[in-house]
């Protein structure tokens, strides 16, 4: 009997729940050390103590339970009478007897539940914030279960449907989506996809429609057509997934798209018109210039207007390309090049029979490149007509545009006569002195226009390079 009594002393003692006894009248008689640390007071204070006269009136009953013969339970935040704490607590209450003798008092076995209760809180803190977020939320939110049933449905959702939470909990997304559909597009076909995809996504997690934002029309219980942006996603619970939709209204953002786009689209008309404009102005220039060159004796006067005239021409072909293409402030240079150098071989007015061989990348370049391009080609490829052929049946000219390591390189080149570059004449950009005509002198200054180095050989025919930056 004595080592029965130490062995329960020993667990009464060791416990790592708090423990008390008390007497008929609710008195505590006896705790554990751990039953003081959870009060955070005292044994003297705690020993003597009246339970039943404790102000939680919840603990005075579940003492009362138990004095009565049964089991009392409590469970709440309890402040401590002796210490002042308030702790969240789970107690047991129970009756101590000897057979069939009257109630002699009873145990109390009591739990401190602070991580537990916090994190309860946390969870409920998650949860109020969660549905505020999804009450308020100005996207259409709803939530359905593992089998597809609505179980929220938030108040932008019942005003982009018309449909109120209480009419759609309880039924399938995918009726709910199907009943939105335009009346137009509506078939059995179109029922059995919409359910085969949201069921499969459901049970397996994968759905190549997920987490993408797709645009669509829906019609809304009164009849009206709305734009709307839905993006569906699953989301993992202990019974599967849950699916949920964010559905966005966007109708004004669709209408202001419509607006801006007609504004670009009139833009740009009036942008086409005016380099139409232009283009047709430079032609009428360049008709009157070689009217004029016509009418001229003087062989000089009649070939600087005609000069002219095929600088204003390449010019005027650019225009041409910006009017008829999709692009306003620049162009594609193997757009430009090619039909540029072929429409200068066309007018050429040679007897000699010129061909020519053209390489030019597909980049992209500005206006004003591209015009500054124009010019020093047509300058060289005229001269090159003019003076590389003389008393020859037949000639080429290469013409090429490319990438390079510090930016594009212009390459021209004949097989021609050449000519002498010991007579003074200025071969490379760096060169401060030297002699040329009035186009080449041109070709110089359009070559610093660009930042480029200018470099020319004549050795079987003549080779100049462009190097330059955009």
């Amino acid at each position: 009997m004595i080592q029965e009594a130490d062995e329960y002393r020993l667990v009464f003692e060791n416990a790592p729940l708090g423990l008390l006894s008390f007497n008929r009248e609710g008195i505590i008689q006896t705790c554990n050390d751990r039953f003081i640390k959870i009060m955070g007071s005292s044994r003297e204070k705690l020993i003597g103590l009246n339970m039943l006269r404790l102000p939680d009136t919840k603990v005075v009953e579940a003492v009362q339970q138990a004095l009565a013969g049964g089991t009392g339970r409590y469970e709440g935040l309890y402040q401590s009478v002796t210490s002042g704490r308030i702790i969240p607590l789970r107690g047991l209450f129970t009756s101590k007897r000897q057979g069939d003798q009257p109630v002699q008092g009873g145990v109390g076995i009591i739990e401190d539940i602070t991580e537990q209760y916090m994190a309860a809180q946390v969870l409920k803190d998650s949860e109020e914030k969660f549905r505020l977020v999804f009450s308020h939320s100005k996207d259409g939110l709803l939530i359905a279960d593992p089998d597809g049933r609505i179980s929220d449905w938030n108040h932008t959702y019942e005003e982009i449907t018309g449909i109120s939470e209480s009419e759609a909990r309880g039924r399938s997304i995918w009726d709910i989506q199907f009943e939105s559909t335009p009346p137009e597009k509506r078939s059995p076909e179109l029922y059995n996809i919409i359910k085969q995809s949201l069921q499969q996504a459901l049970a397996t997690g994968i759905g190549s429609f997920l987490n993408k934002p797709i645009e669509t029309e829906l019609v809304s219980k009164s009849g009206k057509r709305i734009a709307v942006e839905n993006v569906g996603f699953l989301i993992p619970s202990s019974r599967g997934f849950l699916f949920g939709d964010r559905m966005t209204d966007i109708s004004e953002r669709k209408a202001a798209q419509s607006r801006i786009h007609a504004l670009l689209e009139e833009k740009s008309l009036i942008l086409k018109e005016v380099h139409h404009r232009i283009k047709n102005n430079m032609a009428t220039v360049v008709s009157l210039l070689t009217l004029q060159a016509g009418m001229i004796n003087d062989e000089t006067a009649r070939d600087a207007l005609l000069a002219a005239a095929g600088r204003v021409n390449s010019m005027m072909l650019l225009y041409e390309k910006l009017y008829t293409g999709s692009m306003v402030g620049s162009a594609k240079a193997s757009d430009y090049i090619p039909s540029l150098v072929d429409e200068i071989l066309q007018n050429n007015g040679s007897s000699t029979q010129i061909s020519s061989e053209i390489s030019v990348e597909d980049v992209e370049l500005d206006v004003k490149t591209l015009q500054t391009l124009g010019i020093i080609i047509n300058e060289l490829v005229t001269n090159a007509i003019k003076y590389a052929f003389v008393d020859r049946e037949s000639g080429v000219i290469t013409v090429s545009l490319k990438r390079s390591q510090d930016g594009f390189m212009l390459y021209l080149a004949d097989n021609g006569w050449g000519f002498d570059l010991s007579d003074g004449f200025i071969q490379d950009s760096d060169q401060k002195q030297g002699k040329h005509g009035f186009g080449m002198t041109l070709v110089h200054l359009l070559a610093e226009q660009l930042q480029g180095k200018l470099h020319i050989e004549s050795e079987g025919g003549t080779k100049i390079t462009l190097q330059f930056r955009v």
